[in-house]
């Protein structure tokens, strides 16, 4: 009997426990946080938007050649304030050098076999009789390949750096807009060389990406014939001794172009923040040499603006940036741009980069210092 009654009590006890764990399990308390409902995100009005983000400058480039060699020299050092222009760096020209002198050779060689066959005909009209043929077809080579990859992707970039430009001068502008010499100060004559740049940029990529319509590859074609027939007009020697002057002067050019591009020079007043390389070393074509930087000038970058504040930010928009690294230091700024393409994290998030100008510049902003960003409260989205 007493055996029988254990059983019953330890049985019990059983459910009881069971029941306990399944209550702590199944049943949430009130004080753990239910599940985010599905349009929660969209109804942040009254809300304030906050980011993180980095200064940087709001102009710098990492410089490179454009064919490798090796480094014979390398004046610029880290820190060194640099012009517009100035030469950085130098590649090794001795090679270089013996291709132009060859080149030019070559091309006295060639003009005088061409003036050896010239008695009785000018070579002016030879000259210019090869150089329309090989026009025209240029022309016609040009028309067919429209839209041509390389051209368009040329165009493309100029005119996002166009708009960038254009971007970079409205908001310098706006700072001062309402300054009473607004119209002689350089702010005003920057947007307006931004506006005449982005109108030319717009052109070019409307004729980059332009298809050929058929009658003007018919007009081409018969540009062409009409060419090759004066062309034939005069002895076939004389036009071969003619294009043979005509490539070797192409390859003068080609031997001068490349020892010109052995020098690096600034694009821009600036500083010069990052060496990559040391004399002696071999550089390859496109790697990086340097980083130059306009350490006058500094902008955030933000890092984690999410779609639903990207909605409701607004060109133009006043913020406020707080400096972390200096005693959380605040200053104004405003909303010069949001990327229209975003960037995705690992988890699948949605980001997306936007620039902010700073009102004023001080001179112990350094490059890379982290930075808070607060918005105004929102109180509609964007176009509205």
């Amino acid at each position: 009997m007493r055996k029988a009654l254990f059983a019953i009590m330890a049985t019990a006890a059983v459910v009881l426990a069971v029941a306990a764990v399944s209550q702590h399990w199944f049943t949430r308390t009130s004080k753990e946080p239910a599940p985010a409902a599905l349009g929660e995100a969209s109804n942040r009005e009254g809300q304030q938007v906050t980011a993180r983000g980095i200064l940087v400058p709001a102009r710098w480039e990492r410089l490179s050649f454009v064919e490798g060699g090796r480094l014979e020299s390398l004046p610029a050092k880290e820190g060194d304030q640099v012009t517009a222009g100035q030469v950085l760096a130098s590649l090794a020209t001795d090679e270089l050098a013996l291709t132009l002198a060859l080149a030019r050779n070559e091309l006295t060689g060639q003009e005088a076999a061409l003036a050896a066959l010239e008695p009785g005909t000018s070579s002016a009209e030879v000259a210019a009789a090869q150089a329309s043929y090989e026009a025209a077809v240029a022309a016609l080579e040009e028309l067919k390949a429209r839209p041509s990859p390389e051209v368009t992707a040329i165009a493309q970039a100029e005119l996002k750096k166009a708009e960038e430009a254009v971007r970079r001068a409205q908001a310098s502008y706006d700072a001062v807009r309402n300054q009473p010499d607004i119209g002689a100060r350089h702010e005003a004559v920057e947007l307006h060389n931004a506006t005449i740049d982005y109108d030319r940029a717009t052109a070019q990529y409307a004729m980059a990406v332009a298809k050929a319509d058929k009658a003007a590859l018919k007009q081409s074609e018969s540009a062409v014939a009409a060419a090759r027939a004066r062309l034939d007009a005069f002895p076939a020697e004389l036009r071969a001794a003619q294009a043979g002057v005509a490539r070797a002067r192409i390859e003068v050019a080609r031997a001068e172009l490349s020892l010109q591009e052995a020098s690096l020079s600034a694009p821009f007043t600036g500083t010069v923040t990052t060496l990559s390389v040391r004399p002696g070393d071999w550089v390859g074509a496109g790697t990086t040499v340097l980083t130059l930087a306009d350490l006058s000038e500094f902008q955030v970058e933000l890092t984690d603006l999410d779609e639903w504040s990207a909605a409701t930010v607004r060109p133009k928009q006043s913020v406020t940036v707080w400096v972390p690294a200096l005693d959380n230091r605040s200053l104004r700024g405003s909303i010069m741009s949001v990327s229209m393409e975003p960037t995705l994290s690992a988890t699948g998030a949605v980001f997306y980069k936007a620039i902010v100008a700073l009102e004023k510049q001080e001179k112990d902003l350094r490059w890379g210092m982290t930075t808070h960003v607060t918005f105004a409260r929102i109180t509609g989205r964007a176009g509205q």
